[in-house]
């Protein structure tokens, strides 16, 4: 007999005692703890449950992503870029690309600056995803900061697809940036 079931024996002898007082047959009561309906529940188990094995997507990385899109100077030597999605047109169902932080090349002519772009959104940056069913262009703000030649808006992406095939067919027809800022005269 286990601990467990002479507890319940123990617990519930008085119990029935008290209750069932004394039978007309003069009889004394007796209990069967090794009946299947005295016996416990089993255990369930304390650890972590297993997991499913995870199953990897295809994924890539883009240093340049295929975009274009217009470039709209406003005062004061301030510019903002529309950025469209010139890759694969629509993006493959299935296909989420997370938008990196946008940057310029070469640098010291603009800064990115956000104020060029006024009140249009959403800024193009770490927390904008793109998928086929909810893409939308993003913006991207520059105000000029020294004279130069024209230079380009890069931005990187990383896509999770259905397939591999989805992923290589991402770059399009034209991979890399096609946006570029052109300085105007030197402010002074």
């Amino acid at each position: 007999m286990t601990l467990a079931r002479a507890l319940a024996t123990f617990c519930l002898l008085p119990l029935l005692i008290g209750c069932g007082g004394n039978d007309s047959s003069g009889d004394p009561i007796t209990i069967d703890t090794d009946s299947p309906a005295a016996s416990e529940p089993p255990t369930e188990p304390t650890g972590p449950e297993s997991s499913q094995p995870s199953q990897q997507k295809p994924s890539i990385e883009i240093a340049s992503a295929p975009i274009g899109g217009n470039v709209e100077s406003t005062e004061n030597g301030y510019q903002c870029a529309e950025v469209n999605w010139l890759g694969r047109n629509p993006i493959p169902d299935g296909t989420t690309v997370k938008v990196g932080s946008p940057h310029l090349e070469p640098g010291g002519v603009f800064e990115l600056d956000q104020t060029g772009c006024g009140d249009k959104s959403p800024p193009c940056g770490t927390d904008l995803v793109w998928q086929s069913n909810t893409f939308k262009p993003c913006f991207v703000g520059v105000r000029q900061i020294g004279s130069g030649n024209a230079v380009q808006l890069i931005l990187s992406a990383s896509a999770e697809c259905a397939t591999e095939a989805d992923c290589a067919s991402l770059q399009g027809q034209v991979p890399g940036s096609q946006i570029s800022f052109t300085p105007g005269p030197p402010s002074g």
